[in-house]
């Protein structure tokens, strides 16, 4: 008779531990940080008047150093990278 005591209880105890309200999920970001990165770069090349490989390399510069400071390492930098570069000097068709 005590055992079932205690079962029922443990069933009551867990049962409002489960019941209780979930957290509220986190708001999503207003910018992505390679759009906003790639806004910062852009302003920064832009008034340089770059063209043609000088732009892809000051691009890629600014957008390492922007990966850096995000403390972004491996896959996640280097798509971040990617996308800057590609926001800040787009590919000529």
């Amino acid at each position: 008779m005590r055992m079932i005591a205690i079962v029922a209880a443990s069933l009551f105890v867990t049962g409002a531990a489960l019941a209780q309200a979930p957290a509220p999920a986190p708001a999503a970001p207003a910018a992505a940080p390679a759009d906003a990165a790639g806004a910062t770069c852009q302003s920064t090349i832009g008034p340089k008047n770059l063209h043609g490989a000088a732009l892809t390399s000051t691009a890629t510069k600014c957008c390492k150093d922007a990966a850096a400071a995000a403390k972004l390492h491996g896959a996640a930098a280097t798509s971040f990278v990617k996308k800057c570069v590609s926001d800040v000097a787009p590919a000529k068709t």
